[in-house]
This record gives structure tokens, C-alpha cells and sequence, in this order.
């Protein structure tokens, strides 16, 4: 054993010289490039737990690296070079891996789970991530060991496609809720009216689904691509309107129906106009009145309901049978 480590002591120090070189480098230029990274990023705040996840990886990266480029040196033959090279190379792509998905989750959790609305979606987004690393991971593993990778991405890109095809409805609705949720023209709390004719508080909006609760306290459930498919009239934050545990919602219009009885008839038929959603200009030329006396019957009639606002009396038209007869802005024949 002497007299082999004697002979062959060159080709046993170049190798672990090489190898001690990368760690001493390694250690060096992860110093420096936390540095560099903690000067540069400084103002943002996510800075720290992006220099934590790879303080460990990087140094790990430099040792694999320079024990591939050891055994390149030494005096071993081609073959087992080869193997340890790929074996190498796939403990690198695994690290890779490793600390892709782990920056990744901690990035989507840094951005989506400092907005109330997008904190749902963050082991949704966490999980899709991991998935997409994981898979492209493995295909490059095996692309190192030589493996054929066609079959496989023509196998997921069919699962994909079926996938796709079965959960066409999800991903629709799923599209239909970040519609709802960043345009913010529908808001737990608002009145809304469908062109079906249901009327109610929105009590829930969700990813998939939104909710509305009625006058008669139905609970209505919508799928969020049906919604966006209708027309709809919002009324908006009705003064008066509550949800309790984001289920139980109750109508502004809790005024005594007696009040109605105070409306001379030309302000019950302007009532019932504005409950169709008509505009001053509309009432004026279905009524032959002018836009001004218009603005005078609506001012009376939200003296007389002790309401508030052109909205809350479209409300009080529906909910007093106002406007179930025939649509009062078609001309009559």
C-alpha cells in the first residue's frame, strides 16, 4: 500500500488540491456574493430569505463542482470519469431542485400572502410550482444519465391536455374569479341584480363561485364564469346592508310598506321607472315631463321613503312589486 501511494502520489495530490481549491473558492465567492447581494437588495424587503435559501446550496454547488473536476484530472479511466460525472451532475440538478422549490414557495408566500384576496391561491400557486420543478428536474436528470425524455413529455403533454379537458369548467372559473377579484366591481356586501331576475346581497365570492343570499333569505349559487356571462345591474354598498359570518346578509329596504301610500301617482310611476334602471332623460321622454320635474319627483320620493340615494330606491321599487309588471319603458302601441 506504501509503495503505491509513493508511486502514484501525483495523481493522488493533484486531484484533492484541485478539489481544496474549489471549497477555499467556494467559501470565498459566497461571501462576497452575499455581499454584493445584501448591498444591492437592501431596499427590498424579501432579500433576506432569498440570501438564507441559497447561503447552503451555493457552497454545496462549488464542492460538486470541484470534485468533477478532480476525478477529470485524475488518472481514472474514461469510463469511470463518465460515471461519476453524471452521478455528480445529477446530485447538482437535484440540489437545484431542491432549493428552486424552496425559493419559489417562499416567494410566492412573500407576494401573494401580503393581499388578503390572493392569500387562497398560495398553496395553489406553491403546488403548481413544485410540480413544473419537479418534472423538468427529473427530465434533465435523465437527459444527463442518457435516458430517452420524448416519450415522457409526449406522456405529460397528453395528461396535460386530458386534464385540461376535465377541468375546462374549473380553469374557466378560475379565470372568471381573478376577473371578479382584481377589477373590484363586485364586493361581498354589494346588491346585485341578474338579467334572470335574481336579485340579492353578494355574500361570498370564492375562486369558483359566488354567492348571493335574496330578500326571501334563498341562498343562490353561482359558478363565476356563469356570473360574468350575465348582464348585470350592481347597486352597490346599499347604507344598511350587513353580512354576519359571510353567510347571513339582510336587505337596506326594510322600510314600512305603508310609506309607499304616500307617493302621489306620478312618483310611484317614476319610482317604477327608476327601479328599471331608466335614466332622467328616459323617464322624462316616457312620462312627456321635463328632466327637471324629474329631479323633483326623485327628491320628494327619497324625502318621503327616508331613503338615501337613487340606488336604494331601485331597491324599494323591486322590493314592492314595483317593476314585476311588464317592462314600463316600451312605448305603448
Amino acid at each position: 500500500m506504501t509503495n503505491w501511494l509513493i508511486n502514484h502520489w501525483i495523481s493522488i495530490l493533484i486531484p484533492s488540491l484541485v478539489f481544496i481549491a474549489f471549497v477555499v473558492l467556494g467559501f470565498c465567492a459566497r461571501l462576497v456574493i452575499h455581499k454584493f447581494l445584501k448591498r444591492k437588495t437592501e431596499r427590498w424587503a424579501g432579500n433576506e430569505f432569498v440570501i438564507e435559501t441559497m447561503w447552503r446550496p451555493f457552497l454545496c454547488w462549488f464542492l460538486l463542482l470541484g470534485a468533477y473536476v478532480a476525478f477529470q484530472v485524475s488518472m481514472l479511466s474514461a469510463a469511470v470519469k463518465r460515471l461519476t460525472g453524471e452521478g455528480l451532475a445529477s446530485l447538482f440538478a437535484l440540489s437545484l431542485i431542491w432549493t428552486t422549490v424552496s425559493l419559489s414557495e417562499r416567494l410566492i408566500r412573500f407576494y401573494l400572502g401580503k393581499t388578503k384576496k390572493l392569500q387562497s391561491l398560495v398553496s395553489v400557486a406553491s403546488s403548481i410550482a413544485r410540480v413544473i420543478i419537479i418534472i423538468t428536474g427529473v427530465l434533465i436528470i435523465l437527459e444527463i444519465w442518457g435516458a430517452p425524455t420524448l416519450p415522457i413529455i409526449l406522456v405529460l403533454i397528453t395528461g396535460l391536455f386530458i386534464v385540461g379537458i376535465a377541468f375546462r369548467n374549473t380553469y374557466n372559473n378560475l379565470v372568471a374569479g381573478l376577473e371578479i377579484t382584481y377589477s373590484e366591481h363586485l364586493k361581498v356586501g354589494h346588491l346585485i341584480k341578474l338579467e334572470l331576475g335574481q336579485m340579492g346581497h353578494i355574500t361570498h365570492i370564492s375562486w369558483t363561485r359566488t354567492v348571493i343570499k335574496t330578500s326571501q333569505g334563498d341562498l343562490v349559487i353561482i359558478p363565476n364564469h356563469a356570473l360574468m356571462a350575465n348582464t348585470i345591474i350592481n347597486y352597490g354598498m346599499v347604507a344598511g346592508t350587513g353580512a354576519v359570518d359571510g353567510v347571513q346578509s339582510k336587505l337596506a329596504t326594510t322600510l314600512p310598506t305603508a310609506l309607499i301610500a304616500a307617493l302621489s301617482n306620478r312618483e310611484r310611476e317614476v319610482l317604477k321607472l327608476i327601479g328599471f334602471g331608466a335614466t332622467n332623460r328616459e323617464i322624462a321622454e316616457k312620462l312627456i315631463i321635463s328632466e327637471h320635474t324629474v329631479k323633483s319627483h326623485l327628491r320628494s320620493i327619497l324625502n318621503k321613503l327616508n331613503i338615501r340615494n337613487r340606488q336604494q330606491a331601485a331597491v324599494y321599487a323591486e322590493r314592492e312589486g314595483l317593476i314585476s309588471e311588464n317592462n314600463a319603458l316600451k312605448t305603448n302601441s
